[in-house]
């Protein structure tokens, strides 16, 4: 693909799995009329960490003939399908200590991806451009079919939503900001798959990141922020010419109710709200719909901190100011010590898309985020930043 070498190859297996595999995936689902599982992400991080044990066990086992992949492939998808099959039902002990193991998904997450790159070295910047280009290829040709072929406009959805498949899009954006002049084409592909994802939050991280870490040229840049004017209205004849989402109202809401709880308690700022206690809401029956499609099965039991998608607001609501002085210490610290314009791009994408993504809460955005911030501190990337 990207390479010849086995390894690097293999380094490629996150990324595709969740630029391609998965968005495939959710719309074979769709077309087929059949809702996909609410925890498929999750399922298929589960298989990607099995599949990391079990490659780490054979790693050293050179006599049968068969591939190793196939060695460890196939139990590994065995023993995926049958935990999630057939032992759900004794994890019911564990519901008590639902809101703690929710709460551990970005430490999760994180193990699996050093399990991988324990084995394997980091993704190359070209990998992750082009599973990305991958992913905004989809994007485009749903975009196009429905405002062209079908002449049905609407926010592209079939693939997934923009909150999850923004921040993917945006890595590889990132990429290709190392060596730009190699990766234009990359680059042009893939922000035509942000802009047509008709996210304005998406479409304002490409456009800051352009602005300030991408190559010179005001022309160039002055055309992409009319592209953002144009796409950005778009989206409103899409929504109506309202500037809210009807998606996302479940997410405006919980921002003014939190910071209205956290205004009548300010105590909540240093503390967060107790995760094992549920927050004092109820959603209003105008969202309930949307809210109960968006939560499936977790919407019986109140309102706890997992419910609350956007990374931000999850953060302040569980750790207060901790979590997010932490956060934006560590990334001052790594860019100071890692200095280039793909990791610039990737702390700018986790400012932004923050507000409404839950990015390091869900696995397809933390496998490729995680990698990413790991490839962007490498020797060859650090040396390379636009003068």
């Amino acid at each position: 693909m990207s390479s010849d070498n086995k390894a690097l190859t293999a380094s490629e297996t996150p990324l595709a799995l969740f630029s391609l595999g998965l968005p495939i995936t959710m719309a074979a689902f769709s077309l087929s009329g059949y809702a996909a599982p609410s925890n498929l992400a999750e399922i298929l991080a589960t298989g990607l960490a099995v599949l990391g044990l079990t490659l780490e066990m054979l790693r050293g086992d050179r006599e049968t003939v068969a591939p190793l992949w196939f060695r460890a492939g196939i139990p590994a998808i065995l023993i995926t399908w049958i935990s999630y099959k057939h032992f759900s039902g004794f994890t019911q002990p564990l519901l008590d200590y639902l809101p703690w193991l929710m709460e551990s998904k970005p430490l999760l997450f994180l193990l699996i991806s050093i399990l991988w790159l324990s084995l394997f070295p980091p993704p190359s910047t070209k990998q992750i451009s082009f599973w990305s280009s991958c992913l905004a290829l989809l994007i485009c040709a749903e975009f196009i079919l429905r405002f062209f072929i079908l002449h049905d406009p609407a926010m592209p959805t079939l693939f997934g939503i923009s909150s999850i498949s923004g921040p993917i899009l945006l890595v590889g954006l990132c990429a290709t900001l190392h060596n730009a002049e190699k990766n234009t084409f990359s680059r042009l592909l893939i922000l035509a798959g942000i802009f047509c994802t008709l996210g304005r939050d998406i479409i304002f991280a490409a456009i800051l990141i352009m602005l300030i870490f991408g190559p010179k040229g005001w022309s160039k840049k002055f055309l992409l922020v009319l592209c953002m004017l144009l796409f950005n209205y778009l989206s409103l004849q899409v929504q109506e010419m309202t500037f809210m989402n009807r998606q996302d109202l479940p997410s405006y809401w919980l921002w003014f109710s939190i910071l209205e709880l956290v205004a009548n308690n300010p105590e909540l700022l240093l503390t967060g709200f107790p995760l094992t206690v549920p927050l004092p809401l109820n959603v209003p029956a105008s969202l309930w719909t949307i809210w109960h499609g968006q939560q499936q099965v977790w919407t019986g039991s109140g309102i706890y901190l997992f419910h609350i998608p956007p990374f931000w607001l999850h953060l302040l609501s569980s750790w207060g100011l901790a979590g997010s002085c932490l956060i934006a210490a560590s990334g001052t610290v790594v860019y100071r010590r890692f200095p280039s314009t793909m990791l610039g791009g990737l702390i700018t994408t986790v400012i932004v898309c923050g507000f409404f993504s839950p990015l390091l809460y869900h696995p397809a955005c933390a496998l490729i985020l995680f990698p990413a911030f790991i490839t962007a501190t490498t020797p060859e990337v650090q040396s390379f930043k636009f003068e």
